[in-house]
């Protein structure tokens, strides 16, 4: 994102593209850097994942991922994950894509249903909820339903 689109990104509102809302552009980690949002949407990628009870941080080289060794490199996914997990004020939405199975005809190798399953289990262990759990509790009440 450039410098002058920051204000237009958080503050404008739909139907402004430049807005948030309208979803045409993201905003990465340096750009949320010391800013807070009432809301944040984090997709979850293959880089930073749990294995054998430890976080592994990976990139992407090629076609498939390879696990980082350099500590500094750790370093700077783990603070990507840090920065990004704290900038909501309210409330931070976690999507990780679903994992693709083995014997899937479309099967996507950089996303094993295992990895992405546990993921998916640990942060829920921690205290994450899933949507699904969280929209029976929005669901409005049954007077309101009629007006809606």
């Amino acid at each position: 994102m450039q410098v002058p689109d920051i204000a237009d990104w958080f503050l404008k509102r739909w139907p402004d593209i430049r807005s948030s809302e309208a979803l045409e552009t993201f905003a990465t980690e340096y750009d949320c850097q010391g800013l807070e949002l009432d809301v944040v949407g984090l997709p979850w990628g293959g880089d930073f994942l749990r294995h054998a009870g430890q976080w592994r941080a990976r990139r992407f080289v090629g076609h498939q991922w390879q696990i980082v060794r350099g500590a500094e490199e750790q370093r700077y996914i783990l603070n990507t994950y840090r920065v990004l997990l704290t900038r909501a004020r309210y409330e931070t939405i976690i999507w990780i894509p679903p994992g693709s199975a083995a014997d899937d005809p479309f099967h996507d190798v950089t996303r094993p249903a295992a990895e992405m399953d546990a993921l998916a289990d640990f942060l829920i262990a921690s205290g994450a909820q899933p949507l699904e759990a969280l929209s029976k509790e929005l669901e409005p009440a049954p007077e309101l339903a009629q007006l809606l």
